[in-house]
């Protein structure tokens, strides 16, 4: 796959860190193909997109720790419900391990694993576009989150046994070796903490074990519907452009920084057009919302981005045979 997509709480702080450091974000966001507008933490944009708003970034601030210091701005929160259900796990190797298996519902660009190996545990990030983008910001990030993520499970005075660092070593590792209070290894095989797995068992104070259950399988059942293939991506941001108003091929493909072609090309190697999955969400939606709400069919069009009631209900028709009333008087509870 040739893009992923990334929470827009990913950007948690970017604005801030650019106006600290005497740049313009909302230029740099546009350059990278992101909307320099205030992104709700639960959007989606382009992982792609993102990589390469970090590394211009650190280019054009002069700034080649970039990463690192977006990591000040940043903590668990970032994760939405999957932080929630890791602060209420009743130890800390389940609150990992709920990381790893769950972080695809923040990042689908990045695997988080848990390993251990006799009484030696790491945790490791790994990004899935090699070579494609660079990734130095994004991992300095991603280490400087999970710092704050363990001393917020282990307490504040937490450090890492060694940290793994993928990229080369910078020209100054003084900051490095601050942050982490631990030995720094450069150029390594992946991105990764060290550290006694008996860390793995010590538990979370003031963990709701109830409250975590019901987290827990609140995140089970959304990771089943959850995209992982290209339409799958294609048709959840379609539901997302629909919320605003605009869900035009151009709006969904800009969410991705690529053209309008490349997203008809990539979609008709998968047998399928953006039109058919525009009209199969749309499709959806209404029935739903026919079967279940006594709400207007102008209101339904609206939201559905139609121009006007004629062309919904036309779309409708020309879906099931049954225009949308008659098929509300049939179908509906």
């Amino acid at each position: 796959m040739s893009d992923y997509l990334v929470r827009g709480s990913a950007l948690e702080g970017y604005d801030r860190l650019v106006l600290e450091l005497g740049g313009d974000p909302a230029t740099l966001r546009r350059q990278a193909g992101i909307d320099p507008g205030e992104l709700p933490q639960d959007s989606w944009i382009s992982y792609r997109a993102f990589l390469t708003l970090l590394e211009n970034s650190a280019r054009s601030l002069d700034c080649p720790l970039f990463g690192l210091n977006l990591s000040r701005y940043q903590d668990i929160g970032i994760l939405g419900t999957v932080g929630f259900v890791m602060r209420e796990a009743p130890d800390v190797g389940t609150a990992l391990s709920e990381l790893s298996r769950y972080f695809s519902l923040h990042n689908q660009g990045g695997e988080v694993n848990l390993s251990v190996h006799g009484n030696v545990a790491s945790i490791s990030f790994e990004q899935k576009l090699p070579g494609l983008v660079g990734t130095t910001q994004q991992l300095d990030l991603v280490l400087g989150i999970g710092l704050k993520l363990m001393r917020l499970l282990c307490g504040q005075d937490w450090n890492p046994s060694t940290v793994y660092v993928m990229h080369k070593e910078p020209r100054d590792r003084t900051p490095f070796r601050k942050l982490f209070d631990a030995p720094v290894l450069f150029n390594a095989e992946m991105s990764m903490f060290t550290f006694p797995a008996e860390v793995l068992s010590r538990k979370i104070s003031n963990a709701d074990s109830d409250l975590h259950r019901v987290l827990e399988q609140h995140l089970a059942i959304i990771k089943e519907s959850f995209p992982e293939n290209y339409p799958d991506q294609i048709r959840y941001l379609i539901r997302q452009a629909l919320l605003t108003g605009d869900c035009s091929i151009e709006r969904v493909a800009g969410y991705l920084s690529i053209t309008k072609r490349t997203l008809q090309r990539r979609l008709k190697s998968e047998g399928t057009s953006y039109k058919a999955l525009l009209e199969e969400v749309r499709f959806n939606i209404a029935s739903r919302y026919l079967r279940e709400s006594g709400s207007s069919l102008t209101i339904l069009a609206d939201m559905l981005g139609y121009s006007e009631l004629s062309a919904f209900s036309n779309a409708f028709k020309t879906q099931t045979g049954l225009s949308p009333r008659q098929w509300r008087a049939q179908y509906a509870h």
